[in-house]
């Protein structure tokens, strides 16, 4: 019985020897994750946190969860894919799939949707819940929209008919846009959900404005990992370790810090 006893307390001191290791192992070097200082909310400098923003906040959540160390390091998009190809950047956020990526990079599983939403004010959301953008311009509403901007198909679809009835005007800055909604001088404006949330809350008038529940687009976003510098036993790791940060409260606390529980909206 003894001999039974020490044999256990062996193969348990070897089982969770060997299970350090392997958590050790997962993380192969210090990992150098790019970020943009002017991609807000998403990504940007702030005075008094440095790097901040919700892909930010995902990422160093997931980094924390493997127990791996890493740098943040300030590239734009396009000069930070470069440097992933080449294997100097391992971790690149806010990527979209395609066909040339995926030859040098890796794809976490999604971590977030971009969501293209028409915002209206909270008291007008009633009246206006059922409406997609072409029945807005058909009933002649006020509509704003990014100068240059795209936001899928069905604004592609209705962009020059609203222009032609003057129902929709464009303008560079979203934070000017959802002040005028803010000001009753347009009845909708079409802009990133996470975007148009953000200027509200700098505003402090995050109750005052609603996304209707249908979306003019929604797209999945992932982390690119360079193939350079990243193995797939890493990639495996990082996607079960996103997929825990994922389902857990904090995560839904963090993106409670850029827009309300319950605003979700769904086509």
């Amino acid at each position: 019985m003894k001999s039974r006893v020490s044999s256990v307390f062996i193969i348990g001191m070897f089982a969770c020897f060997w299970s350090q290791i392997t958590m050790a192992a997962g993380c192969e070097k210090t990992y150098s994750i790019a970020y943009s200082d002017n991609y807000i909310p998403y990504q940007f400098m702030s005075v008094s946190q440095g790097p901040t923003g919700l892909d930010i906040d995902i990422v160093k959540s997931i980094m924390s969860e493997l127990d791996c160390k890493y740098n943040l390091v300030l590239a734009p998009s396009k000069r930070a894919q470069v440097l992933l190809k080449r294997g100097v950047i391992d971790i690149m956020p806010a990527a979209s799939v395609t066909e040339e990526r995926s030859v040098y990079a890796y794809f976490s599983d999604p971590y977030r949707d971009e969501a293209v939403a028409m915002f209206v004010r909270s008291p007008d959301y009633e009246k206006y819940k059922d409406y997609d953008l072409k029945e807005a311009v058909d009933k002649r509403l006020s509509l704003t929209a990014g100068l240059g901007g795209w936001y899928g198909p069905e604004y592609g679809k209705e962009k020059q008919r609203a222009l032609d009835a003057g129902v929709l005007r464009l303008n560079a800055e979203t934070e000017a846009r959802i002040q005028q909604l803010l000001n009753d001088r347009v009845d909708i404006v079409i802009a990133d959900l996470y975007v148009g949330y953000h200027h509200a809350i700098e505003a402090r008038r995050l109750n005052s404005i609603r996304p209707l529940p249908h979306l003019l687009n929604s797209d999945p976003v992932h982390f690119m990992l360079s193939k350079k510098s990243v193995s797939s036993d890493f990639v495996e790791s990082f996607n079960l370790a996103l997929a825990r940060v994922s389902e857990s409260q904090k995560y839904q606390e963090l993106l409670e810090k850029y827009r309300p529980a319950d605003s979700t909206p769904s086509n």
